[in-house]
């Protein structure tokens, strides 16, 4: 392998490492996002359901405070009349003032103030409604020329009122989601804010109300319309800081997509390096059957005529012939080359079984390796594989390298077990290793 390959091959352990280890974390962190995504918007539907129970709740009470106002049976302004009115604002505690107004808008009476007849208040006048129900029912939205000083919301019929601070409909939203959005109540058919918590801007939420986007400030936006009112809440998110987004993350996503990364990682570059070292190749090859074989005449120098042939291994890599010199001392130091051997025989037998049959006195040397000749598992294997084909014992012959007797003991032993089963044994070139296998 030269230096080019060498290069090419780091690079693509690189890339691959690379790939397992980030494509688990980064996964992670997509799904992490959606994930945060995804409750924030749960969380915003929720507040908007709460904050529209809310604004109908509140609704309902001060208009229920308004009908026991039209109830009291007494003359506008009286004693009895302002003594009824206060236990009314006693009772309703949304209720902050309650009185009555004559023909023409002007103030007559508070429940706080009393009658009004002269002095500083004497005079003042309400301003046509920003909205009238066809009922007759009057709202007016952020008036502040009433008792309290603080802007109102009034609501009037048939010449008396209630006041209310606006913030009722957005302070108070039975959720623990309410600090993370921002909440405004608008009535639908005047288009006319009634409420909004701070920083509210009613262009901005009454343009939401219309297209259903968020405004650029935000990142999601929920809007839920009454049913039974002319009234809705618009619920937007305020778009996070970077900070604020790697705090709301479920780390627990993005954790455990490092650690499959990692994971994935390790594998990778033990699969690769195992992939692209030699002995991994070699696996890689008696796992897809890769060798084949090759056969060189036996002839008989007294005759001239073929008596055989030597089987000799090959391995066929990437459409190249490799010789087996360059891969049998790999395969006996990695544990292979038994393998190979029981491959090389399978292929012999498939090739020329049935010329063996037929031709008895030809013969097919086999070379074996020095962990064949020191265990009879070679001869385990032979003897039912040349049954099965119907091939004579003294038809497969065993041939051997000097290596193969540095044990000469147990060599000896199997060497003998090969001669009683009928396979002729020899010594094979003798004093020059594996150069012409």
């Amino acid at each position: 392998m030269n230096n080019f390959q060498r290069g090419a091959l780091a690079a693509l352990l690189i890339v691959i490492v690379g790939t397992a280890a980030l494509a688990p974390a980064g996964i992670g962190l997509i799904v992490a996002a959606r994930s945060e995504r995804q409750q924030r918007v749960e969380r915003l539907s929720i507040l908007a359901d709460a904050a529209l129970y809310r604004a109908e709740d509140i609704t309902r009470r001060l208009s229920g405070a308004l009908g026991e106002i039209g109830k009291v049976n007494e003359t506008p302004c009286s004693t009895p009349y302002l003594h009824a009115l206060r236990q009314i604002t006693l009772t309703h505690d949304q209720v902050r003032d309650a009185g009555a107004y004559d023909r023409d808008g002007r103030w007559q009476c508070s429940s706080l103030l009393g009658a009004v007849s002269a002095g500083t208040f004497d005079g003042l006048t309400l301003p046509p409604p920003d909205w009238r129900s066809s009922d007759g029912l009057s709202a007016w939205y952020g008036l502040a020329r009433l008792p309290g000083g603080k802007e109102s919301l009034v609501l009037g019929r048939d010449g008396f009122y209630i006041t209310a601070d606006p913030s009722l409909y957005v302070d108070g939203i039975d959720t623990d989601l309410a600090h993370e959005g921002r909440v405004a109540v608008i009535n639908t058919e005047a288009r006319r804010v009634i409420a909004g918590t701070p920083s509210t801007d009613a262009s901005a939420v009454l343009a939401v109300y219309s297209q259903h986007k968020p405004p650029p400030d935000c990142s999601a936006v929920a809007v839920r319309q009454s049913a039974s009112m002319p009234l809705a809440v618009i619920v937007s998110v305020p778009r996070e800081t970077w900070r604020q987004r790697v705090r709301s993350l479920p780390w627990g996503w993005l954790f455990g997509g490092v650690a499959v990364g990692l994971a994935c990682a390790c594998w990778a570059a033990y699969f690769v390096v195992r992939r692209i070292s030699p002995r991994g190749q070699l696996s890689d090859a008696v796992r897809r059957h890769q060798f084949i074989v090759a056969y060189q005449p036996i002839v008989d120098l007294a005759t001239r005529r073929c008596v055989g042939a030597e089987a000799l291994v090959r391995w066929k890599h990437h459409d190249r012939i490799v010789r087996p010199d360059h891969f049998i001392p790999l395969a006996e130091h990695g544990g292979l080359i038994q393998a190979i051997t029981d491959q090389v025989l399978d292929t012999v037998l498939l090739e020329l079984g049935e010329f063996l049959r037929h031709y008895d006195d030809y013969y097919i040397s086999v070379n074996l390796s020095a962990s064949d000749l020191t265990t009879h598992r070679f001869l385990d294997v032979l003897g039912p594989a040349i049954e099965q084909q119907g091939v004579r014992p003294q038809q497969i012959r065993i041939e051997a390298t000097e290596r193969a007797f540095l044990d000469a003991d147990a060599a000896k032993d199997v060497i003998s077990a090969f001669r009683r089963a009928g396979h002729a044994v020899y010594l094979d070139d003798f004093g020059t290793g594996y150069s012409s296998l």
